[in-house]
């Protein structure tokens, strides 16, 4: 069996997780706060909605929403934190405000985004191999379309997947196989490589290989016996590869 595509997560697996999203979330519910007028009665709503929303202490919990999940279900997320302490603000309401501000507070050219690799080197190893690339991320399309650009690599995937509103975000199937329909894949021949339990549980869901990095947010232990190959980084991709094929 050889392996014809790779969908790659984006934050944690090809970027530093960290040196985007973990300042943009503290700024983020900060100007949420903000704009809507909530009165902060005992000094530390921020805190307590960061860590509904999986951060605490400046760590980032891997099963926590910002690690992996879209921006409607971080939003769900503040809906639901907000309501236990009576503060009623629409799920929909939410969405549409922190979309905005962590487009803003992302800014590509204000943003100093750091590759965890060579990308456009591992892509072109990729390719010499005969190897689909695509991606398949919980951040919006344009967002990671413009970070990508930015790295200037946007041109190298086949493929970019992402929220754009039709399709269900991961662990769902819709990113894989439309990637594979696109590609005429067999769902075996397409391995998943990222950095959080949602992403091994998005390739097993489709019927994918599950290659987990530990770059991002996870540690060993977040996949030890779910996911079929845990590497450091996607530095040793190449290596990995060779042995699998």
């Amino acid at each position: 069996m050889k392996i014809k595509g790779i969908l790659f997560d984006k934050d944690g697996t090809l970027i530093d997780f960290y040196s985007v999203w973990l300042k943009a979330a503290k700024e983020v519910i900060l100007r949420f706060i903000d704009i809507n007028l909530i009165e902060d009665v005992y000094g530390n709503l921020d805190k307590y909605i960061l860590d509904k929303i999986g951060v605490k202490d400046d760590k980032v919990d891997a099963q926590g929403a910002l690690a992996y999940k879209s921006y409607y279900e971080i939003a769900e997320c503040i809906h639901s934190a907000l309501k236990e302490i009576n503060i009623i603000i629409e799920t929909e309401t939410v969405y549409r405000q922190i979309v905005e501000l962590f487009e803003i507070s992302t800014e590509i050219e204000n943003t100093d985004i750091k590759p965890l690799c060579d990308i456009k080197e591992l892509i072109k190893e990729l390719k010499r191999e005969n190897i689909y690339v695509g991606l398949a991320t919980a951040d919006t399309i344009i967002s990671a379309e413009k970070c990508l650009e930015k790295l200037d690599i946007l041109d190298e995937f086949d493929f970019i997947g992402g929220d754009n509103g039709v399709l269900k975000p991961k662990p769902e199937s819709d990113m894989f196989n439309l990637f594979a329909e696109m590609f005429n894949l067999e769902p075996e021949e397409i391995a998943v490589v990222g950095d959080t339990y949602c992403d091994i549980t998005f390739a097993k869901n489709s019927g994918g290989i599950a290659i987990g990095v530990l770059s991002g947010v996870s540690k060993e232990e977040d996949f030890r016996g779910n996911a079929d190959y845990i590497i450091q980084s996607v530095k040793e991709l190449g290596v990995l590869l060779k042995s699998i094929h």
